[in-house]
Formats: structure tokens, C-alpha cells, sequence
């Protein structure tokens, strides 16, 4: 018996689920009235029969024992609904998956715990005294069984959702009074739980959920995501970002280590741990050299981990061998121009197609360049020297605006070059100079609004020497690292020669990121690198047009000007689509899963288009080809969907090919990988707000597993076709007797004190 149950006589859950009710009385609402008139008559007495002017608490003792005499003679009652025995079912529900392998003590595994408090409690015995059962088990999909035995614990996904599906489907028609839900909480399948408990919820059917295992873990180490980018250009460095957590190992060292597929280190840093539960990230520099599909494999590594198999966790990153073009438009002939063009003489994948005004009406194209490109030195008057038309802009991927000013471009232009960050998703980046941001009045132009800094109204341009030097998101930043190691890569920022000029800009705008500050006299402080996303795109602002310094003033062998303007350009196409783009919701999928692909098409202007003709084909690792039409969905412009069922373990190749009749509109490839890991041994711990939660909404109750035996007597208090009411008397209760000698031992106390007695 409980201290609750001891001084109350029955169980929490029958005030929980019962009504009160008097039996002398027709409403229990009356009994307000009679507590009144306690009320009133302890007052009468002290303050009118015995002129006692100092005594509130004598009233309100006497009323306390007034009222709870008249409470007991009333007959008080709880009405609850019990079912009848035999006449209605209820359904024992086991989770059947490896997370119930799970040793959280390092020793017993959670399923010996569940037998032994299975055959302990003789929960399926008692709850058929009174219930019809069914068992059931459940892992990713759920089934009928006839015993206990048939658990095996080897499913590889938890979907609780499949649960209340199945429910509905074999005891839709029939009276059930519960569902008893035995689980770690843990669901890591459903997508669409809540609608399908609210058709079990309509129906008042309780779930009493009991919950296995333990939310304290003490020993576990935990990969939770790594968040890594899935294209790269080659000889790129690719920033991943690793989320992980520990019990047990707050303050404590780790090891994060990389290895390829081939198993193959490729490096291993150390981190530490937070507080239990709290989860930290660590950045990791991944250069990425070899064209293809990689797989990285992130793993962390702690002395005395209990849960190994939640170590790891892959990424794939596609490796591209492509050659994007940056146009870079330049006003006059100046040094910044000359050097940022050396600067990327030997990288293969970057095409930079630069325009340079060498006179008023006199343009000279540089690069590999082809037709279209030189096309752009034609027609200098009305914005020449720059693309008139989207098609001619948008076969480009970046565009670098030097020292020019904005009323040389016409505003149908200028809208291009917003529209060319917005909706084509390019990249674009600002170069300082005499005629660049307010120097060149882009204050009051389009194209303002995609510069990440707020622009003054005035012409402020200061040509004066300037140190620059990183801020904290710069130091962490891959597109200003010049060297892997942090302590570093700002000693090389703090020995760069200083810069001749910066322009001088307002405050960032709101979501843009600073990268660097300068050092400049008078104890000025201004921003000279800075970025933003915009729409699809992002773009850059670089105050200063005197980067060369670094070049001139550096050994003739210091490669930093050119590892800077690199890193840079990179960064400005990367993330630059195509005009036809394909991906899957996900990099790494189990056997048998669902990959679910979506495919961007536009024209050449990136308009999207809905009525193209898409196709595309995956190829499994030992060589079979699924070739699969993709359907426009007709809620998003341009976005056409497909999905395809996984096999064997590997890398999938993804190809697709798009076309407007018979126009070629362009082709693509992504990838995706499948891997038999183990998803259930992640977000180990006991979820029991999950299983509350589920209670609570269903008017059920949880239970720990240490108090399993509490269910057969709870759960045959449920109102429905097949239940009874029952009256439980509360006259006789404990608590009530023991408050009537409190009031009265204690009125006579005080009147005894008073000299009333």
C-alpha cells in the first residue's frame, strides 16, 4: 500500500478519473451551501455569543470541523466508470527494435528488465482477468503475436505511428478500453503520428505507456549529425560540421576522428565535452582533392563509451570537376586588378572572364574566353561591356563589380544583377576603389540592396592605411583561413602587410556576417569584409582595392594573396545551381527505404519551368539502372519529384536530363548512399516526455517500468460501452478523520490558551 493510499484509501487515479458526489444530496454543489453556513455559524458563536473580538482562527477551526462533519454525514461518494470483466479488449503493445539491446548500466541489456518485470508483476495474467488481450509487437512496422516468446528485439527503425495504424485496422469495430504501450519512447520513422493517434483518441481510448530504460545514460559518447555540404568543387576544402553530446564525459577529452571508405585516416582532432546532455560542434576542414563521390566517415572516440555502435556517422560529398565562370567587371586599369587575376592563373576549375575599361568607350575581354564572352567588349555606349539580357548574365555563376561606378549601368541592368543573386542564385562580391559602393553612388541604386552593409548617403571614400585583422566569426570562417592550425592562421592575418585604402560603409545588415575590421588611425574601426545570403544566392563586400599589397610586400614565394582570392571565388559558386539541379531529402538511407528526389528545371533565364520533360536514372553499385520519369507536383514552380526504393548497400549515381520538347534544357548528377547503420542505438536515452505526452493526450498515464504492476488495477477504470459505474465511499477515509482531530485538538488548544476553556 502507498502513503497515499494509506491516508486516502484508494488509488491517485480514482480522484483522477472519478466524480464526486452526495449521497443525502441531489447536487454536489450544495455541499458550497453547507460549507457556508459552517462557516457562518462558527462565526456566530465566537463573535456574537461570546463577544470574542481577537479570534479568526478559532472560526476558522470551528468551520473546518463544522464542515468536515457535515462533508462525512452527506455520504460522500466517487462515481467511476469500471469495466465489465471479459466484455471489452485491450491491447499490450512491445517495442520490438535493437534499441531495446541497450545496456544502460553497461551490464543488463533493457529487454532482460522488461522480462523480468513481466513475469514479476504477471502483467499479461492480470490484465486478462479482466481485459480480452492482444499482443502485439512493433519495430518499424507492427503485428500480432499469440506469446511473449515471439520478441526477438532485431528491428532496425521504431514507428510508433505503425502502432495506432494497426489498431484501428484490427480493433476499429470492437470495444476497446486501453492500449498498454511498453517502449523507450524512442521514434525515429513516424511522419505522421499525431493524425493517426487522434482516430484512437476520438474514440476515448487511454494509453498507458510504460517506459524502459533510463533518460541518465552514464557512459556514452554521441555523434548526433554531421552537417557537411554535398557538392564540391575539386581542390576545394570542404567545412563539416560535427554535432556531438556525452553522459558522463562532461569536461572530459575525446577524439574526433575522419577516415574515407577505404578506412583510410585523414584526420583526428581532439574535442571536449560539455555538461551531460548538452551538445557541442566542432568544425572540421576537409580539403577534398579527387573527383567523384566521397564517403567520410566522423567518428568519436571516449574512454569507458558503453554505447559504441552510436559513434559514427557518414557524409557523402559529391566531388565536381566543373569549370564555373565569374565575370568580373572592372572600371580602370588598376593593380587590384592585375594581381587578383595572377592570383588564380593556376586553378584549373575557376574560369575568370574579366572586362576591364581602358577608356571612356574602350573595353578589353580576358580569360578563356569564348564567343559569348567577347561578345561583352561590343556596343560600349548604353551599359556596354556588360550582359543585356538574363540568358547572356546567368551563364555565369559569380560576378565581381571593381572600381565602376553605377550610373554606368542602365536600371534594366542593374535589376539583373539582383535578380542574378535573388532568383539564379549566383554569387556576387564588391571590390573597394575610388568608384565602388558610395564612391560610386550605389547608394541610391538596385543593386544596394544586395550588399550586406548599409551604404552612406554621402561619398565617403578614405584612402588611408589600414590594418586588417579578423573578427570571431573570421577566425572560424574556412573563406579566411590561411593556415589549418587557429593560433596559426592569426599570426599570418597579423603579419599581412597593411592595406592602402578601404572604403567606409555604415552597419552590417541584419543576418550579414563580418569577417574582418580594420585598424585604421584615429582609432577607427571599419568593416572591411563582409557577407550575407540573398535569396538563392550571396554576396560579399571587400572595402579595400588594395589586397595587392600582400602580394608586393610579401617573399615572392608567400602564396597567401593567392590562397585568399581562391578561397574566395570558390565560395562565391559553389552553392551557384545549375539550371537543371537534382538532389535526395537525404545522403545515406537504409535498405529498403524510400529515396525521395527533387529536381529544379529552368530555362536559361531560370525561369522555372512546369512543363518540361524530366528523366531520371540511378544506378545501384552492382550496375542496375531504374530509369524513372519526374512528375511536376504542381505546388512549387519548377520542382519535379520521383521516388525510388533502396537495395543493396553502396553508392546510388543519380543522372538526370531535362528538356522542353525537343530542346535540350541540360543534365546533372548527385548521389546518394545506402548503409545498413545502426539507427537504433541513436538518442538512446529513455524519451519519457514523448511517452507522457501520449498519456496526457489520450487521458491515459505513464509509468516507469518499476511500476508496471500499477497497470491492471488502473486500467479498468475507463468509461466506455462496456464499463459500469461504481460508487467508492469517502466517509470513511483516513485523511478526513485525521483533519477532524486536528480542528478540534487544536480550537481547544487555542480556547485554552484564550481562557475560553
Amino acid at each position: 500500500m502507498s502513503i497515499f493510499e494509506f491516508f486516502f484509501k484508494y488509488k491517485p487515479i480514482v480522484y483522477t478519473k472519478g466524480r464526486l458526489a452526495f449521497q443525502l444530496l441531489g447536487s454536489k454543489w450544495w455541499f458550497l451551501v453547507v460549507v457556508a453556513i459552517a462557516i457562518a455559524a462558527a462565526f456566530v458563536f465566537y463573535r456574537v455569543i461570546t463577544g470574542e473580538k481577537r479570534s479568526p482562527w478559532l472560526i476558522a477551526l470551528r468551520a473546518v470541523t463544522l464542515a468536515v462533519l457535515l462533508f462525512m454525514f452527506l455520504r460522500p461518494v466517487l462515481n467511476i466508470s469500471t469495466v465489465l470483466p471479459q466484455d471489452s479488449y485491450l491491447a499490450v503493445v512491445l517495442d520490438n527494435s535493437e534499441s531495446m539491446t541497450i545496456k544502460d548500466d553497461g551490464k543488463t541489456p533493457r529487454f532482460e528488465l522488461l522480462q523480468k518485470q513481466l513475469n514479476e508483476t504477471s502483467l499479461i495474467k492480470r490484465l486478462s482477468e479482466k481485459f480480452k488481450v492482444r499482443i502485439y509487437r512493433f519495430d518499424k512496422e507492427s503485428e500480432r503475436i499469440d506469446k511473449l516468446e515471439s520478441l526477438n528485439f532485431k528491428g532496425k527503425n521504431t514507428r510508433i505511428e505503425s502502432v495506432t495504424e494497426l489498431l484501428h485496422e484490427e480493433l476499429g469495430t470492437v470495444p476497446l478500453s486501453g492500449v498498454v504501450l511498453i517502449t523507450d519512447g524512442a521514434d525515429n520513422s513516424s511522419q505522421q503520428f499525431s493524425e493517426s493517434l487522434a482516430r484512437l483518441e476520438s474514440r476515448k481510448i487511454p494509453f498507458y505507456t510504460i517506459g524502459v530504460g533510463t533518460d541518465q545514460i552514464t557512459k556514452d559518447a554521441e555523434i548526433l549529425k554531421v552537417s557537411a555540404p554535398r557538392e564540391m568543387l575539386k581542390e576545394s576544402t570542404a567545412v563539416v560540421t560535427v554535432s556531438y553530446r556525452g553522459h558522463g564525459f562532461s569536461g572530459q577529452k575525446g577524439i574526433l576522428k575522419v577516415r574515407e571508405n577505404d578506412g583510410k585516416l585523414v584526420k583526428a582532432e581532439d574535442v571536449t565535452f560539455a555538461a551531460d546532455g548538452e551538445i557541442a560542434e566542432k568544425a572540421v576542414d576537409l580539403p577534398v582533392k579527387n573527383e567523384g563521390s566521397r564517403v567520410f566517415t566522423f567518428s568519436i572516440e571516449a574512454k569507458d563509451d558503453r554505447i559504441a555502435e552510436n559513434n559514427a556517422l557518414d557524409a557523402l560529398i559529391t566531388v565536381r570537376n566543373d569549370h564555373p565562370k565569374i565575370l568580373y567587371i572592372e572600371g580602370e586599369p588598376r593593380w587590384e586588378y592585375k594581381y587578383l587575376r595572377r592570383a588564380i592563373e593556376d586553378d584549373k576549375n575557376l574560369q575568370l572572364v574579366s572586362m576591364l575599361r581602358e577608356s571612356q568607350n574602350k573595353w578589353i575581354v580576358q580569360g578563356g574566353v569564348d564567343d559569348n564572352d567577347k561578345k561583352l567588349a561590343l556596343d560600349p555606349k548604353d551599359g556596354g561591356g556588360f550582359p543585356k539580357t538574363k540568358e547572356d548574365l546567368y551563364r555565369y555563376k559569380g560576378l565581381i563589380f571593381g572600381s565602376i561606378e553605377a550610373p554606368y549601368f542602365t536600371q534594366e541592368q542593374q535589376d539583373m544583377v539582383v535578380d542574378f543573386v535573388n532568383n539564379r542564385g549566383g554569387g556576387f562580391l564588391m571590390l573597394g576603389g575610388k568608384n565602388s559602393f558610395s564612391g560610386g553612388k550605389y547608394q541610391t541604386s538596385s543593386i544596394a540592396d544586395i550588399i550586406p552593409v548599409e551604404l552612406p548617403s554621402d561619398k565617403l571614400n578614405v584612402f588611408e592605411i589600414v590594418k586588417m585583422m579578423l573578427t570571431d566569426a573570421g577566425k572560424s570562417n574556412t573563406l579566411t583561413k590561411l593556415s589549418p592550425e587557429a593560433a596559426a592562421n592569426t599570426k599570418t592575418w597579423a603579419e599581412l602587410p597593411a592595406l592602402g585604402d578601404f572604403n567606409k560603409t555604415l552597419d552590417p545588415k541584419a543576418g550579414a556576417v563580418i569577417l574582418a575590421k580594420g585598424q585604421a588611425e584615429g582609432g577607427l574601426s571599419p568593416t572591411l569584409m563582409a557577407f550575407q545570403r540573398y535569396g538563392r544566392g550571396r554576396s560579399m563586400a571587400f572595402m579595400s582595392g588594395t589586397s595587392w599589397h600582400w602580394q608586393m610586400e610579401l617573399d615572392h614565394k608567400d602564396q597567401t594573396h593567392e590562397m585568399f582570392w581562391k578561397q574566395v571565388l570558390r565560395w562565391m559558386v559553389n552553392s551557384s545551381p545549375d539550371q537543371v539541379t537534382i538532389t535526395s531529402d537525404k545522403d545515406t538511407y537504409l535498405p529498403g527505404e524510400s529515396v525521395n528526389l527533387t529536381a529544379d528545371v529552368a530555362d536559361k533565364s531560370f525561369n522555372r519551368m512546369n512543363n518540361a520533360r524530366a528523366v531520371v536514372k540511378v544506378t545501384d553499385p552492382t550496375g542496375v539502372v531504374q530509369t524513372l520519369p519526374m512528375d511536376w507536383g504542381g505546388s512549387e514552380d519548377g520542382t519535379y519529384r520521383a521516388q525510388v526504393r533502396t537495395g543493396p548497400e553502396g553508392v546510388y549515381q543519380v543522372n538526370i536530363e531535362a528538356a522542353a520538347g525537343e530542346t535540350p534544357l541540360g543534365s546533372n548528377k548527385s548521389a546518394f548512399q545506402v548503409k545498413n547503420r545502426p539507427v537504433e542505438y541513436y538518442n538512446a536515452s529513455l524519451d519519457a516526455n514523448a511517452l507522457k505526452s501520449i498519456a496526457g493526450q489520450t487521458g491515459g498515464k505513464y509509468y516507469p517500468l518499476s511500476k508496471m504492476g500499477d497497470v491492471p488495477d488502473d486500467a479498468i477504470y475507463v468509461e466506455g460501452e462496456s464499463s459500469f459505474v461504481e460508487q467508492k465511499e469517502l466517509w470513511d477515509v483516513p485523511a478526513l478523520f485525521m483533519l477532524l482531530c486536528a480542528s478540534f485538538g487544536g480550537e481547544w488548544l487555542l480556547r485554552k490558551m484564550k481562557g475560553l476553556a
